[in-house]
């Protein structure tokens, strides 16, 4: 059996003609539009990978820690200050210590 490479013309032809067919699904659909942004150079065929923004935590700080840390304890205030997430004119609550909700 020999083996032959289809020109990207031909691929492109290809995927314009598949993706007329009624019978295909999203998936199939899916395939072929990514497929022919790879032809055009429209993205990577290759899947990049997203960098680990916590591979660097040497200890994660669990919630409480966080919602009842020391104000005197500068890294750690150094650290929430720095993230942009945290209003500093709000108080937050942990979920379920709200005052004034039902049983309680």
């Amino acid at each position: 059996m020999e083996y032959n490479r289809m020109s990207t013309k031909d691929m492109l032809q290809y995927c314009d003609e598949a993706l007329a067919w009624e019978e295909f699904g999203p998936v199939d659909v899916f395939f072929f539009e990514s497929v022919k942004r790879i032809l055009l150079g429209q993205c990577s065929a290759v899947e990049m990978q997203e960098p680990d923004e916590l591979a660097n935590v040497a200890m994660p700080i669990d919630a409480e820690e966080l919602m009842n840390y020391d104000e005197g304890d500068a890294e750690l205030t150094e650290c929430i200050h720095e993230e942009t997430f945290f209003d500093r004119s709000t108080t937050y609550t942990l979920a379920g210590q709200q005052e004034g909700r039902d049983g309680q």
